[in-house]
C-alpha cells in the first residue's frame, strides 16, 4: 500500500470558522477525511494551523531524518505566507510592510521542498491555493478590533488582498509546470461556483464545508486517475 503524506497549512487541517459563533473548529467532513474515508491508502496528515514554508521545511526535516518516507507528499502552502501583519498595519498604515514571506522567499522555498523530497525518492504533488474573499476578511478586521481605515489606506483597495494571495497561487502553479510536478487545482472548481463567497467562511480565508465538499471531488478526480501508480 502506498503511503501519503500531506503538509498543509490549516485549509486541509479541516480548521472552519463556525458560523454565527466566531470560534474555530475541525470540520468532520473535511476534504482529507472524506477522502480517508474513500480510498485504501495510508494517508498521514501532517497539516498544521499558521503553517509557513519557513515552519514547514523545519518540520519536514525532521520527519525525514526520522525515517518517515512516503511514497508521495502532497504540498498545500502559501495562505499564511502571503499574510501580513495586519494588527501592525492598522496601528502604522504609513510604514512599508511585507508579507510573512515575500514572493521570491516563497518560491524559492518551494521549488527547495520539491528538490528535498526527490532526493529522498519521494514525490511531490502541489496544490494551488483556494480563493479568499477580500470583504469578508475586511470585514474580519473589523470584528476584532482593527483599524480598518487604516488598513485600507495603506492598500488602497480592498480587492489588493484577492490579488496579491492570487500571485501566490499562480506562482505554485509556475512552479508545478517547471518542476513538472502535479498540482491539483482546488482553486478553479470554488471560483467557478455561482457565488464564491457561499463557499467562504465568515473570516474571508477559510474554505466552509461546502468548499471541503468541492476540494474533496476534486481529490478523488485526481486520485481515480493515478489510482494504477498508487495501489
Amino acid at each position: 500500500m502506498k503511503k501519503i503524506a500531506i503538509w498543509g497549512d490549516s485549509v486541509l487541517k479541516g480548521v472552519v470558522l463556525e458560523e454565527g459563533k466566531d470560534r474555530y473548529s475541525l470540520l468532520k467532513d473535511s476534504s482529507i477525511e472524506l477522502i480517508k474515508r474513500e480510498y485504501n491508502l495510508m494517508i498521514k496528515n501532517n497539516s498544521k494551523f499558521g503553517l509557513t514554508v519557513t515552519k514547514a521545511m523545519r518540520l519536514m526535516d525532521k520527519s525525514l531524518s526520522k525515517g518517515d518516507h512516503p511514497n508521495y507528499v502532497l504540498v498545500e502552502l502559501g495562505g499564511n505566507d502571503c499574510d501580513y501583519n495586519w494588527k501592525e498595519i492598522s496601528e502604522n498604515p504609513d510604514k512599508e510592510y511585507y508579507p510573512n514571506t515575500p514572493l521570491p522567499k516563497f518560491i524559492e522555498s518551494i521549488n527547495a521542498i520539491i528538490e528535498k523530497f526527490r532526493a529522498n525518492g519521494i514525490e511531490p504533488i502541489l496544490t494551488n491555493l483556494p480563493p479568499l474573499s477580500s470583504q469578508k476578511y475586511f470585514d474580519w478586521f473589523g470584528k476584532n478590533g482593527l483599524n480598518t481605515d487604516n488598513i485600507k489606506k495603506w492598500m488602497g483597495n480592498i480587492d489588493r488582498i484577492y490579488r496579491h494571495q492570487e500571485t501566490y497561487s499562480l506562482a505554485l502553479m509556475d512552479i508545478a509546470n517547471k518542476q513538472k510536478c502535479d498540482l491539483i487545482d482546488i482553486r478553479t472548481p470554488i471560483i467557478l461556483e455561482e457565488n464564491t463567497d457561499d463557499f467562504i467562511c465568515e473570516d474571508g480565508i477559510h474554505p466552509n464545508e461546502k468548499a471541503h465538499k468541492l476540494m474533496a471531488h476534486t481529490f478523488m478526480t485526481y486520485l481515480n486517475n493515478k489510482m494504477a501508480y498508487l495501489s
